[in-house]
């Protein structure tokens, strides 16, 4: 009977012992896994971080760690505008919940959770509706949650800002941008330059959204905390050219190329950077540049570009080439009137932009350039009917927009009596919201319309 037991006993301390080297190896495996795709992530190779932050999860399906790290993969991925893009969001979130079910005080994981829930909404769409509504709410709820677990967490104030940018609150989404910067020196020891060059980043850029001169000085601060952000970069220049500055904004283009070619694979918005740079050469007389960049921004973008073709068409038309010049003013016209109509039966379109108001502004520009001004004017006055009155889109006030174009379109017909009044209902807009940037713009048309 004693033989029997110790050879039972013997027989547990085996198991036991071929458990918990089991158990080791799972940990090792865990831990090797979830480095290799940190190592990915930082690379910027999300799916295959995402392939490794998986194999870790398959070892150990209650690692909170590799669940959270995980739904960075999807974030980075995600886009709301793609099927693909929703489904990574999809994906991010659901990762982030698994996160927190297994380890309820993990802050980051409640913060990284709000960012992806955000980035289904975007005041583009509003009005919004229930589905939009319950994630913004759902979104604060994870920022509170991380604040609660850990007041010192400040980026969970960034975290709101971002959240009320989205929704279109621009002066609110401010509030809570300062409310982050109060503690500037804590989230720079906590959590590095970068963190600060990112809340700089989109404090300016709800700066530029009510055209406040306070972004230039947002995103010159972001670029002092990291000059390779890629986001400050290219909206900073953005910025640059608009006022004139084109050999600050050409020299920030620059940087961005670099950047860009350095990357693994490009981003959904990546092309905006060559198309940018292009425009800018374009206002310079520097056409050759100008072509190749533009013609670069087809390239990398993944759907069609008709601004961009409306700009090689204005090119070739400067220099002679009206083939050429045709055949680009056609082509945007083409896609335009493609998309207007398929937004107006209900169809989605992927496009860029998708608004239908942005596409008949830049269908009537093609039109300016055709010399066809009542098709111009047609559209723009479309434009002035269906833009939204309290927000831009991509940093442009269309009913603004829609009423100075109309005025060039009479200008260039020489109605300079209907141009005025064009011009003039623009300012007004522009005076009543504080425009800065498009002010100078107007003010700088023609002195004596």
């Amino acid at each position: 009977m004693k033989n029997t037991t110790r050879h039972v006993i013997g027989i547990a301390i085996i198991i036991l012992m071929v458990l918990v080297s089991w158990a080791i190896i799972d940990t090792l495996g865990t831990e090797r896994y979830n480095n290799l795709g940190i190592e990915e992530y930082q690379k910027g190779n999300y799916d295959k971080a995402i392939e490794y932050f998986t194999e870790a999860i398959e070892l150990n399906p209650n690692n909170a760690i590799a669940y959270h790290n995980r739904g960075l993969g999807y974030l980075k991925t995600g886009s709301k505008y793609t099927p693909e893009g929703r489904a990574s969001l999809e994906k991010a979130i659901s990762d982030y919940s698994k996160a927190v079910e297994l380890k309820p005080d993990y802050v980051e994981a409640y913060y990284h959770r709000g960012i992806a829930r955000i980035e289904f909404i975007h005041f583009y769409d509003s009005p919004f509706g229930q589905a939009e509504n319950e994630l913004f709410k759902e979104a604060l709820n994870d920022f509170n949650r991380a604040l609660d677990l850990d007041e010192t967490f400040y980026l969970s104030y960034s975290g709101m800002g971002n959240a009320y940018d989205r929704y279109g609150k621009f002066d609110e989404a401010v509030k809570w941008y300062n409310k982050a910067l109060e503690n500037e020196e804590k989230i720079l020891q906590k959590r590095g330059k970068e963190a600060l060059a990112a809340i700089y980043y989109s404090r300016g850029r709800a700066y530029q959204r009510v055209e406040d001169p306070q972004a230039i000085q947002d995103y010159e601060k972001s670029l002092e905390y990291d000059p390779n952000l890629g986001t400050t970069l290219g909206h900073l220049a953005g910025i640059y050219s608009i006022i004139g500055k084109y050999d600050d904004a050409l020299e920030l283009y620059d940087r961005s190329v670099k950047i860009k070619e350095s990357m693994p694979a490009l981003g959904l918005y990546d092309f905006h950077t060559w198309e940018g740079r292009g425009k800018c050469y374009y206002k310079l007389g520097e056409y050759e540049k100008a072509i190749q960049d533009l013609n670069r921004a087809k390239e990398v973008a993944r759907r069609p570009l008709p601004e961009a073709h409306l700009y090689l068409g204005k090119i070739f038309s400067i220099t002679g080439d009206e083939v050429k010049a045709t055949e680009h003013f056609d082509n945007a016209v083409k896609i335009c009137s493609q998309n207007i109509e398929k937004i107006e039966k209900g169809e989605d379109v992927w496009l860029y932009p998708t608004q239908v108001y942005a596409l008949y502004n830049l269908r009537g520009l093609v039109y300016l350039e055709l010399r066809e001004y009542d098709k111009a004017i047609s559209d723009f006055e479309r434009v002035v009917q269906l833009s939204p009155k309290n927000f831009p889109r991509g940093h442009t006030y269309y009913p603004v927009e829609g009423r100075k174009n109309i005025g060039i379109a009479y200008s260039k017909m020489g109605d300079k009596e209907k141009a005025k009044e064009f011009y003039q209902e623009a300012l007004s807009i522009v005076e009543e919201r504080g425009l800065h940037f498009t002010k100078n713009e107007i003010e700088g048309l023609p002195k004596e319309l």
